[in-house]
C-alpha cells in the first residue's frame, strides 16, 4: 500500500512538473514563429527581399536579412520612414536597361540602373508621404510610379520591376557648372520644367551636380521650350533661363554662377517725422539672388544692423494686419552706416462711422488707409485695412502725420476715395455712402 502511494505521488509531481514546461514553452514558442513570419525579405511576392529565384538583386554581401531590416528603421526622427525600392528596368524586349535615373519626384532621392537593369534606392521621407518614382532615360518613354499605402505597410523592402517603352522622342541634357572663376561647383540644384504643356505631358526633374560640377538630365521630352535653373545658395545668385529650347539632338550645358558680394548694413527704423521707432520688425529679401531673406529689428533706440547681405536690388515688407513695403533700394559697395529706413507709424488716430443716405450705419465696409513717401528714388509705402463692426464704427492707431488716401467700401454702394491730411494726433470722420 505504501508502494502504491509513492507510486501515485510521483505521477502527480510529473505530471504538474510538465505542466508548468508547456505554459512556459509553448508561448515562447509561438513568439518565435510569429517573429520568423514578420521578417523582412522572408514573404513571397513583389513585396519582397531578393531570392533564390532573383539572384541578381540580393542585398549586399556584408548585409544580412536582419542587418538589412534593422537599417529600415527610421534614421532620425519618429516622423520619418525609411523605406527601400529594388528591382530591374528593362525594354519592352526583356533587355536590361542601364543609365536609368531614378527619381524621387520631391525629395530628390535618386539612383541608375547598372549594366544588368538593377538599380536600388533608399528614400527616407515623412511618414505621411507615399513616394512617387521616375524611370528616365534618353531613348525611352518615361515612367512614373506612385507607391500605395498597402504596399508600404506590408514591407519597407520593395522589389519593383519595370519596363520601359522605346521613343525617340526623350534625350539627354548634361552639363558643367563651375563660379566665376572657374571652379567647378558640388551640389548646385539643377532644375528644368515645362513652360506649357497639357497637364498629362508635365514634365519637371531636379538633379544635383557631383564633384566635378557634372550633372545629367535623363529622359528630357524633345523639340520643348523649358524653364532652366540653377541655384547654390547662399553664397551664389540663381541662374535662370525662362525660355530654354531643346531641339532633337542630345545637347550639353556649361552654367556659371557669379560669386556675390556681401554688404554690412546699419541704420535706423523711423516715422516720416524722423522719430525713431522702436522694437520695429521687418524683412529684407534680395531680388537679384531670389534666395537672400532676413530679419531686421530695431532696438529700443531704433537702431538696426544687418551683417553680410548680398549687393542689389531689395525690397522690404512686414507681415502682419498692418502692412509695410519699401522698394527701390539698391545695395551698392557704397558705405552703408546710416541707412534710414521710412516707416508710416506716429501717434495720429482715425476713426469714424459709416453709413448710408438715410443716416443708417453700414456694418461690414471695407475701410482701408494707405500713404506713400518717396525720397531719393525709394518708395516708403504703408496699407491698413479694417471692417466696420455692427455700429458702422472703425478706427485705425499708430499712424504718421501727414497726407493718407482713404477708400471705403461696401455691397451694394458706391466706392468712396478721399484725401486727409492727419496734422494732429485724433480726427474723427463721418462717412456717408451712397447706392448707385
Amino acid at each position: 500500500m505504501t508502494l502504491l502511494r509513492i507510486t501515485l505521488s510521483s505521477l502527480v509531481v510529473a505530471f504538474l512538473a510538465l505542466s508548468l514546461y508547456l505554459s512556459i514553452a509553448l508561448p515562447l514558442l509561438e513568439d518565435r514563429q510569429s517573429e520568423v513570419k514578420s521578417r523582412p525579405g522572408e514573404t513571397s511576392g513583389k513585396l519582397a527581399t531578393a531570392s533564390a529565384a532573383k539572384p541578381a538583386v540580393t542585398a549586399p554581401a556584408t548585409s544580412t536579412t536582419s542587418a538589412i531590416a534593422a537599417a529600415s528603421q527610421p534614421p532620425v526622427a519618429a516622423g520619418s520612414r525609411f523605406i527601400e525600392v529594388f528591382g530591374s528596368v528593362t525594354d519592352s524586349i526583356g533587355q536590361p536597361v542601364e543609365g536609368v535615373l531614378i527619381t524621387e519626384e520631391r525629395y530628390f532621392f535618386t539612383a541608375s540602373s547598372d549594366s544588368s537593369g538593377q538599380y536600388r534606392v533608399r528614400l527616407d521621407l515623412p511618414r505621411n508621404r507615399l513616394p512617387t518614382l521616375n524611370f528616365l532615360r534618353a531613348g525611352f518613354a518615361g515612367k512614373r510610379i506612385k507607391l500605395t499605402r498597402a504596399q508600404l505597410l506590408e514591407n519597407p523592402l520593395i522589389e519593383l520591376d519595370v519596363t520601359l517603352a522605346d521613343s525617340t522622342d526623350t534625350l539627354q541634357l548634361s552639363g558643367w557648372v563651375a563660379n566665376d572663376i572657374g571652379v567647378a561647383l558640388e551640389g548646385v540644384r539643377i532644375d528644368i520644367s515645362t513652360l506649357k504643356s497639357a497637364a498629362e505631358d508635365n514634365f519637371y526633374l531636379t538633379v544635383f551636380s557631383d564633384e566635378r560640377g557634372n550633372f545629367v538630365l535623363e529622359g528630357v521630352p524633345a523639340m520643348a521650350h523649358y524653364r532652366l535653373s540653377a541655384a547654390l545658395a547662399p553664397e551664389y545668385p540663381v541662374y535662370s533661363d525662362d525660355d530654354y529650347y531643346l531641339g532633337s539632338g542630345p545637347q550639353q550645358l556649361q552654367i556659371e554662377l557669379k560669386s556675390l558680394k556681401f554688404v554690412n548694413v546699419a541704420g535706423m527704423i523711423q516715422n516720416p517725422e524722423s522719430a525713431p521707432i522702436a522694437d520695429f520688425e521687418i524683412y529684407i529679401n534680395n531680388l537679384s539672388t531670389g534666395v537672400h531673406s532676413r530679419k531686421i529689428v530695431s532696438d529700443s533706440s531704433g537702431f538696426f544692423t544687418l551683417e553680410r547681405f548680398p549687393l542689389g536690388e531689395v525690397s522690404l515688407s512686414t507681415r502682419g494686419p498692418e502692412f509695410f513695403k519699401i522698394s527701390g533700394l539698391d545695395l551698392t559697395e557704397l558705405d552703408y552706416a546710416n541707412l534710414v529706413l521710412i516707416v508710416d507709424r506716429g501717434d495720429s488716430y482715425l476713426s469714424g462711422w459709416v453709413s448710408d443716405e438715410n443716416g443708417i450705419t453700414v456694418e461690414k465696409a471695407m475701410v482701408t488707409l494707405d500713404a506713400t513717401i518717396t525720397r531719393d528714388g525709394v518708395e516708403f509705402s504703408s496699407y491698413r485695412s479694417l471692417s466696420t463692426d455692427s455700429e458702422g464704427r472703425f478706427s485705425f492707431t499708430n499712424i504718421a502725420h501727414g497726407d493718407h488716401r482713404l477708400s471705403v467700401y461696401a455691397n451694394g454702394f458706391n466706392k468712396l476715395q478721399s484725401t486727409h491730411s492727419l496734422p494732429g494726433q485724433s480726427e474723427q470722420l463721418q462717412i456717408t455712402l451712397t447706392r448707385p
